[in-house]
């Protein structure tokens, strides 16, 4: 389930300014695996020539890549330079679109300790377009661009800024019913002081039924803030 930028101690713009060995370089990166795989995506699809047939049967044998799930999540975040700590709660939806291609939809609500007599609160709002490859027995690799909107508000001073997103990573599948997927996530904000955020982690879904998973996930950002995320997935 999705990127945000983290709420931090300092400032009434919630952040200092992230460490700035993070360049235009990552991004690019991104965006080039974005386009490879897109295009390995659609040329293993090429036999679209013959005639269609239906999708193969749900079974518990899935990951969440090119399902119609539906997932909620709750985030302990711990800032690494604050006094204080965050809770988060995150909504995501992942919709099929072609064979090789999802799309992703987040919103994330995030709130601080009480610094300063006051709360620091920020939400995030983002869609993305998720290509991913079924052609390799190992796993399956997937990466994703996508835009979203983010909101901040402490001690009475709101601030927003668009922000370009994107991601890579691999769904492993170890069991019947429980994939992992280790993943980096890339942000940019004009708007903010911090423009630049890279997330790196991992997450786990078990599907105890078939319309039914528990999720747990770990991440890390480039200012060392650690994130410990709990939810559930619904499949439609």
């Amino acid at each position: 389930m999705c990127h945000r930028r983290v709420l931090r101690d300092g400032d009434i713009k919630l952040k200092n300014i992230m460490n700035q060995n993070i360049t235009l370089k990552s991004l690019l990166l991104v965006a080039t695996a974005a386009f490879g795989l897109a295009a390995t995506a659609r040329a293993a699809e090429g036999a679209a020539n013959a005639p269609a047939t239906p999708p193969p049967a749900v079974t518990t044998a899935d990951g969440l890549l090119g399902q119609t799930y539906a997932g909620l999540s709750y985030s302990f975040i711990n800032l690494h330079h604050s006094p204080v700590n965050a809770d988060s709660f995150g909504f995501e939806y992942n919709q099929p679109l072609n064979p090789g291609f999802d799309a992703v939809f987040n919103y994330d609500w995030t709130q601080s300790g009480v610094m300063a007599g006051d709360r620091a609160r920020e939400q995030a709002l983002s869609a993305a377009l998720r290509a991913f490859s079924t052609n390799y027995s190992w796993g399956k690799p997937y990466v994703d661009a996508g835009l979203g909107y983010d909101w901040t508000k402490f001690a009475g001073v709101k601030d927003h800024s668009l922000a370009w997103i994107g991601e890579a990573g691999v769904e492993f599948q170890v069991a019947p019913a429980v994939s992992v997927t280790p993943y980096v996530r890339y942000s940019l904000t004009r708007g903010f002081d911090q423009q630049d955020n890279v997330n790196y982690g991992v997450k786990a879904n078990y599907w105890v039924t078939k319309q039914l998973a528990v999720t747990v996930g770990l991440d890390r950002n480039n200012n060392h803030d650690m994130t410990y995320r709990l939810g559930a997935n619904f499949r439609f």
